[in-house]
């Protein structure tokens, strides 16, 4: 439970880092934050360092948590690593899934079909998440899927629903995530490798555009 409030904690707070609410240089307080929340510093304590391993803020002893002007650079390269790395994981998936991962991907493609549909984008996100780490194992490659998993946590607060909000992003995620599962049906390796490397690049132009104003308001 603690661990889900610290997650909950951590989202809204990179979300506002990352639209502009919370300036760069803003000073966070723990308790600030927790009376806000209605909860303990513990949770608070736990957001603050996911946030400081994502790179939104800088923890010191002495000057505090405060919120960092945002590296659009590294997030440039951060994007082209995991594209690479998604695109490794789908092509090696293409060859090796079993017949049992290929269905368990099917169905949850086909799970999030109507949510498209509805713009259902919470739900959309969660299923998201699980349908590329079904991508993820079925490469078996636990090194790569480690560091593939690494790239996107870290990335995580950069990838915020909104996202989806974007120019029909929802329902072109879908298609693009369709292509994927069907080149890897047809155990087309280079055919899975491009499509998985397209829907990541396509993410990250919209990100990098969205954070990129951001950071000129």
């Amino acid at each position: 439970m603690a661990s889900i409030i610290s997650d909950q904690i951590c989202q809204e707070l990179a979300a506002n880092v990352v639209n502009g609410t919370i300036p760069p240089g803003h000073k966070l307080e723990e308790q600030v934050i927790a009376d806000q929340f209605g909860v303990s510093r513990t949770p608070v304590r736990e957001a603050f360092r996911q946030l400081a391993a994502a790179g939104l803020i800088d923890s010191h002893p002495h000057r505090g948590d405060r919120v960092i002007d945002l590296d659009i650079d590294q997030l440039s390269d951060m994007f082209e690593a995991l594209a690479e790395l998604e695109a490794m994981c789908a092509a090696l998936s293409a060859e090796r899934m079993t017949s049992i991962e290929r269905k368990q991907l099917e169905a949850i493609h086909e799970s999030i079909r109507p949510l498209a549909g509805e713009e259902d984008v919470p739900h959309y996100s969660d299923l998201n998440e699980k349908f590329h780490d079904t991508v993820r194992k079925g490469a078996h490659n636990e090194t790569l899927a480690k560091s593939t998993k690494r790239i996107r946590q870290r990335l995580a607060p950069f990838r915020q629903p909104w996202a989806y909000r974007k120019r029909d992003r929802l329902s072109i995620s879908f298609t693009e995530h369709e292509e994927l599962v069907n080149a890897i049906l047809a155990s087309d390796r280079q055919r899975a490798h491009d499509a998985a490397q397209d829907h990541v690049n396509n993410n990250s132009v919209i990100t990098i555009e969205f954070l990129s104003a951001a950071n000129q308001d």
